[in-house]
């Protein structure tokens, strides 16, 4: 398989497990990218999504409680994305199931947003709070109920 993007640590957001989840996303990319004007993927496209969706409960799951537990103020809205994220996910992986069809290039490019956007820019915000948790909750306001976390 070719590698179209790699991992760096660049994408670390300081929680190794939640790190090699990232990097699962990232091998969902790279193999979906080999599908990108190949004749009849939806085969391999499908099994892509069944790992994709399999995935995302236990890492969107985890990653939930992990934010939670740091004291991670915006968990609620990154839930929310979890949540559309999970969605969109579904959808075309019963799209599949149901006989219709499923542009590789969407998917791909639905990933590599994800990846970018969201790993790359939503998830590194709450790094500081893993790293840190007891710094941050101390200077942190909760702004559910405006006490401190």
């Amino acid at each position: 398989m070719t590698t179209f993007i790699r991992w760096s640590e660049d994408m670390s957001v300081g929680a190794p497990d939640l790190d090699a989840h990232h990097r699962m996303i990232i091998d969902c990319l790279n193999a979906l990218h080999p599908l990108l004007g190949a004749p009849d993927p939806e085969d391999r496209i499908s099994e892509v999504l069944r790992r994709l969706e399999e995935f995302v409960l236990i890492h969107f799951s985890e990653e939930e409680q992990a934010m939670r537990k740091a004291g991670y103020p915006d968990w609620r809205q990154h839930k929310t994305q979890h949540d559309a994220m999970y969605d969109v996910v579904y959808n075309l992986k019963s799209d599949i199931e149901h006989g219709r069809t499923v542009d590789a290039r969407h998917l791909f490019d639905l990933i590599y947003d994800w990846l970018i956007r969201h790993i790359l820019g939503e998830d590194k915000k709450y790094r500081p709070f893993l790293e840190h948790p007891e710094a941050q909750a101390d200077s942190t306001w909760h702004r559910g109920n405006g006490r401190p976390v």
